[in-house]
């Protein structure tokens, strides 16, 4: 790794959002993505479906001023990454997480849970609403968001779309803390209000950037 990395980082961080120069911020999160890869035994490729996407992905996690330049895109918001599957989405976000930790960046980081998994928790608790408080608080990515099947809570609501409750507490977290919600879906726009409802469409809005992620799966 180039010499000055960390140093540029420091030395932004009192003076701008951005952690370092956009060029080279990309040059290192294309390093990262080829030694991500690498054990896969896959190629990293910057090509006519994901360039685009990785452009914006690098200028917001690096604190970039020149995301903002789109109207209704905001550094503030979280990210909502959607698309046909195995185009990378989930991948990029671990990528990031990867640097966060080999670099030490502490503002790069957040934890990812499939959506699955959090229903899967909330149906084995009897106290449900721990479940739902505690995925409410705090960063974090919701990874394919969409395949999680309906939260079984007997004592109170039946049958129940747990995100639901979760996304309206985070939307108002958000709105009061600032706190971010990233997320990955294969579903459209129009499937995730058909699903959860305009209550939830209507706030995705205010609380997300918008990245599409689509092509070929580039998976093996």
């Amino acid at each position: 790794m180039e010499k000055g990395w960390l140093n540029q980082i420091s030395e932004h961080q009192t003076v701008r959002k951005q952690l370092c120069n956009p060029a080279l911020f990309k040059k290192v999160f294309f390093k990262s993505a080829v030694e991500f890869y690498a054990p896969l035994e896959i190629n990293f490729e910057v090509d006519a479906t994901n360039k685009n996407f990785l452009r914006h992905f690098c200028k917001y996690w690096n604190g970039d001023p020149q995301f903002e330049i789109l109207e209704n895109i905001s550094l503030r918001k979280g990210l909502l990454v959607f698309g046909s599957y195995g185009t990378g989405k989930t991948t990029s976000f671990k990528i990031i997480q990867n640097m966060s930790q080999q670099y030490r960046i502490p503002e790069l980081w957040f934890p990812i849970i499939a959506a699955q998994e959090v229903v899967a928790k909330y149906n084995a608790v009897r106290n449900k609403d721990e479940i739902i408080e505690y995925y409410s608080k705090g960063t974090f990515l919701f990874d394919d968001l969409g395949t999680e099947t309906v939260g079984n809570n007997v004592y109170q609501y039946g049958k129940e779309e747990v995100f639901v409750r979760i996304l309206l507490n985070r939307y108002r977290n958000f709105e009061r803390l600032g706190t971010k919600t990233h997320i990955t879906t294969n579903l459209s726009f129009a499937q995730i209000e058909n699903r959860y409802g305009t209550q939830i469409s209507d706030r995705f809005i205010r609380m997300f950037n918008q990245l599409k992620l689509d092509g070929p799966s580039r998976r093996k």
